[in-house]
């Protein structure tokens, strides 16, 4: 299983071309949620079913999350 660190590293890869960690987006992803993995989104991100979760916390139901920019 690849590190949180790779995995940024990848999509940032993947969106910017390049290494620039300016330009990268931190994707969130893990199956941190009380309900992960039922069939049914949780996370309360766009499509979800539920907002019982933490954005990003229920990524087999949900798919890969992008980290809200503060």
């Amino acid at each position: 299983m690849k590190s949180s660190f790779a995995r940024i590293l990848i999509a940032c890869i993947a969106i910017s071309g390049t290494l620039s960690m300016s330009s990268c987006v931190k994707e969130l992803c893990d199956n941190t949620c009380a309900w992960p993995s039922d069939g049914v989104c949780d996370d309360g991100g766009e499509g979800s079913t539920y907002d019982h979760c933490d954005l990003g916390s229920d990524c087999i139901d949900c798919g890969t999350r992008d980290e809200p920019k503060k």
